[in-house]
C-alpha cells in the first residue's frame, strides 16, 4: 500500500482517474491506495448541500463534454444530409469533418486499455531474466544483485504511481 501521507501526490492523479470513468477498484490497483482511503477522499470532497461530491461532478461533466460534442456533430451532420448540393461552405464542411475527428478521438480513447507501466515493466524485465539466463549467466546474476535498487528506481520514476 502507499505509504502513510501519500495524499498529497496521489490524491490529484486518483481524483483524475475517476473523472475519466475508472472505478474505485481499478485506482486502488494503478495507485496502491487502499480503497477505503480513495472512499475517504472522495467522501470528503462533498459539500452540505450538494447531491454530488466533487469526484462525481468532475465524471458527470467530462461525460456530458463528450455527449455535447457528438450531439453537435449529429445537428451538423444531419443539417449537412438535408441541405442541397453546393449549399454548404467548404468552412461548414472542413468543420463538420474536423467536428468528427474529434468526435471519433474522443471514442477512441474512451474504449482504449489503459497503459499498465507496472505491466510492461515486469513484461520487459521477464524478456530480460529469459535472455540472460539462456545467453550470459554471469549478467543474470549482476541483475540479481541488483534487482531491489533496480525496481526502487523504476517505483521512483513513476512517482509512486507503480
Amino acid at each position: 500500500m502507499a505509504e502513510k501521507g501519500a495524499k498529497a501526490k496521489l490524491y490529484d492523479f486518483a481524483f483524475r482517474l475517476y473523472g475519466e470513468g475508472r472505478s474505485l477498484s481499478e485506482i486502488e490497483l494503478t495507485l496502491d491506495v487502499s480503497r477505503q482511503t480513495l472512499s475517504a477522499w472522495k467522501a470528503e470532497s462533498k459539500r452540505p448541500n450538494d447531491d454530488l461530491d466533487d469526484w462525481d461532478k468532475a465524471r458527470k461533466l467530462k461525460r456530458s463534454n463528450v455527449q455535447r460534442l457528438r450531439d453537435l456533430f449529429d445537428r451538423e451532420l444531419t443539417a449537412l444530409e438535408e441541405s442541397r448540393a453546393g449549399e454548404m461552405s467548404a468552412v461548414s464542411l472542413d468543420a463538420i469533418t474536423k467536428l468528427g475527428t474529434l468526435v471519433q478521438r474522443w471514442e477512441q480513447a474512451e474504449s482504449a486499455p489503459a497503459y499498465d507501466k507496472p505491466q510492461v515493466f515486469l513484461d520487459n524485465l521477464q524478456f530480460i531474466i529469459g535472455w540472460l539466463s539462456e545467453n550470459d549467466p554471469e549478467g543474470l546474476k549482476v541483475l540479481a544483485e541488483s534487482f531491489d535498487s533496480l525496481t526502487q528506481a523504476f517505483k521512483a520514476g513513476c512517482n509512486g504511481n507503480a
